[in-house]
């Protein structure tokens, strides 16, 4: 283990052989006096975040003054230790390193009580959507640059549900003229989809527009969903798919003949 000469300018010089793992030991001891500790980082301009969770090794003593263990920072929580070069040549790479690592750990024990009480599926946290939003998240705090509650962000379903409509309006305002001009130029393909709901038995008919651009890029949408209340799917009740695409695709700005 590599050890270091540990010095100190004060009054009262101490001159010992430490390590970060007998820095960790001495740090986690249960003894009443508590011999080691670590203490804040009291340095004026402190901009990297490490130092909200990272301090200095320090011994205290008798007469109840500390003197800092130069040459290392250790984590206030877990008492982690590395070594730091304090005075301005010192990095905080492996100290964020570590708040990445124990945040994971952190985020992922969340993950799975949450998952176990409400009983989700454990795929859940794949879902783009979850990540996006987590991602929206972060960003926001990294905004504010602090903590938010999340009581503060999160909506109710009522709110969610009436957001649907408008981002749902909001989103073919955006794909309308793109439809349009795919379609005035002949290369949009409306084709149906018809499926079963065994659980419900409901029927459902579905629209989803293909094209494939100049650059030969292939895109598909999905238009619109819809009961199927026709008693059977013969030729003569595909007559009602026209009927749906004529009332549906007005919504994007485009006629059913296109």
């Amino acid at each position: 283990m590599y050890c270091i000469d540990i010095s100190s300018s004060s009054s009262t010089d101490l001159v010992e052989q430490y390590s970060t793992s007998s820095i960790e030991n001495l740090l986690k001891q249960k003894d009443q006096s508590k011999q080691f500790m670590v203490v804040k980082n009291d340095q004026k301009y402190v901009s990297s975040p490490a130092w909200s969770t990272f301090g200095f090794p320090a011994k205290r003593f008798e007469d109840g003054s500390c003197q800092r263990i130069i040459g290392f920072a250790s984590c206030f929580a877990c008492k982690d230790t590395y070594s730091y070069q304090y005075g301005g040549s010192g990095s905080t790479k492996y100290l964020l390193r570590h708040l990445t690592a124990h945040d994971c750990t952190l985020i992922r024990d969340e993950l799975t009580k949450w998952i176990c009480s409400s009983v989700r599926p454990f795929n859940i946290v794949s879902d783009p959507g979850l990540k996006i939003t987590l991602q929206t998240v972060m960003n926001i705090c990294q905004k504010y640059q602090g903590p938010i509650n999340a009581e503060d962000i999160l909506v109710t379903p009522p709110t969610i549900a009436n957001n649907v409509h408008k981002l749902a309006e909001y989103y073919r305002s955006l794909i309308r003229p793109v439809l349009i001009d795919q379609a005035e130029s002949g290369a949009l393909c409306v084709c149906p989809d018809l499926w079963n709901d065994q659980y419900k038995k409901v029927d459902y008919l579905g629209l989803t527009a293909f094209f494939v651009t100049s650059a030969h890029g292939l895109y598909s949408f999905d238009l619109c969903c819809a009961r199927y209340n026709e008693n059977d799917k013969t030729g003569q009740s595909v007559l009602q798919i026209s009927r749906l695409v004529k009332n549906k695709c007005g919504n994007f700005g485009f006629k059913s003949e296109c």
